[in-house]
């Protein structure tokens, strides 16, 4: 359901919600994963050029048509990201958090959260136990604030459950924590020790 206003001001539908999520995933891929499949010029700190961006989009992913893309699109969807996937400054764009190649983004580092939640899948769970919270593919691992949006990544898995992180001992143990976005915290990892619960998660019926 799209929010009728933002900021107080009345919204103005640019984007239907399915194209969208579409284009959000594909922005994501792209700036996250694989850049080098449009031939985007990327930069040590992850950013491409808005334009450059656009462009390589409309001509050459071809799995789909996106010759109607702007970059007053892509502004737009990065701009309301619910999950402050995107970073926008001047003209470039890059994505926040995700990376699976190496990129130099600086985040904020955090000293006050204490309890931090990672959805997984009850498969990965004695692993996880034996060896910690680890990247896997991505830089660091990604953790939220919020058990909703841990459930919510959780229930991707067959067997879903919600880890509760002890962020107080993850930094007394020597690990930094870091605020990627509002929705977002980082970590290089997490040790089996600071996991303080296991919660099941129910799928709906």
């Amino acid at each position: 359901m799209e929010e009728p206003v933002h900021c107080g001001v009345k919204a103005e539908l640019i984007l239907d919600p399915l194209t969208r999520e579409r284009l959000s995933k594909l922005i994501s891929g792209l700036l996250r994963h694989f850049p080098h499949a449009i031939g985007l010029r990327v930069d040590k700190e992850g950013f491409v050029s808005l334009e450059e961006l656009v462009e390589k989009i409309r001509e050459r992913w071809t799995r789909s048509d996106y010759s109607w893309l702007t970059v007053e699109h892509v502004v737009a969807l990065a701009t309301l990201d619910p999950k402050g996937r995107f970073e926008i400054v001047g003209s470039r764009i890059r994505a926040r958090y995700g990376h699976s190649y190496p990129v130099k983004v600086r985040y904020e580092e955090d000293k006050r959260v204490r309890i931090l939640y990672h959805g997984t899948s009850l498969d990965r769970l004695s692993s996880i136990m034996a060896r910690g919270i680890l990247p896997m593919k991505r830089i660091k691992v990604h953790l939220t604030p919020c058990l909703e949006e841990a459930y919510r990544r959780a229930s991707v898995w067959s067997r879903p459950v919600v880890l509760v992180v002890d962020a107080k001992k993850l930094r007394e143990m020597g690990f930094r924590v870091y605020r990627a976005s509002h929705a977002v915290y980082l970590a290089d990892m997490v040790p089996p020790t600071c996991i303080a619960a296991i919660i099941p998660v129910r799928r709906k019926a």
